[in-house]
């Protein structure tokens, strides 16, 4: 019996450091605990400091998360890296941003997917007023999700709401209609509905 349990405990001592060491490797629950700790000591300057540095850490995150939601490149095409950014208020109005370029030969297509900003809103007000909208270009469904498509002679934008959450723009220069749809259909639009 006292075997067994100092087996039992000697498993558990075996595998508790690397779930310590997982928790301290998170910067955000690092820096959590950290304001924490302050506010504790009533170092409320710093612990709001800290708190903030947290939000904008766990932004990044979901900005990288959004970012794998672009799509690869079409045949002959080539693709830049991800980019993903954390906007503040006096920028654009603030908000998420994961976006993406590609290029062939003169060619360039470029995909963003904004979230948490409050330009959302006027877009989604565009969306819904039917005047606006048919100056702004014609309605369309791409892969089930409300669109507007703007093109003239060899460019153009498409721009997606996406569950009053998410806007998608692609803007295309010297690429035909055709090109700049199939970017858009390749979009995974459910996945990004399915983002919490």
């Amino acid at each position: 019996m006292q075997k067994t349990l100092l087996l039992l405990l000697l498993c558990s001592f075996l595998f508790m450091p690397p779930l310590l060491s997982a928790e301290e490797t998170d910067p955000v629950l690092q820096t959590m605990e950290k304001a924490l700790q302050e506010y504790k000591d009533q170092d409320f300057t710093n612990a709001a400091s800290n708190l903030e540095y947290a939000t904008q850490l766990i932004r990044q995150k979901k900005g990288a998360a959004l970012g794998k939601f672009l799509p690869s490149p079409l045949a002959g095409w080539t693709a830049a890296d991800i980019k993903a950014e954390v906007t503040t208020a006096a920028l654009f109005g603030g908000g998420l941003t994961a976006e993406r370029s590609y290029t062939r030969e003169d060619s360039t297509v470029k995909i963003s997917i904004v979230t948490d900003s409050p330009l959302l809103q006027s877009m989604i007000m565009m969306f819904s007023n039917p005047m606006f909208a048919s100056a702004a270009g014609t309605f369309e469904l791409i892969n089930g999700y409300r669109g507007i498509v703007s093109y003239q002679e060899n460019g153009g934008n498409i721009n997606i709401i996406v569950n009053n959450r998410f806007l998608v723009t692609l803007d295309g220069s010297r690429v035909s209609r055709e090109i700049l749809m199939d970017y858009a259909k390749a979009i995974d639009l459910k996945g990004i509905a399915a983002l919490p």
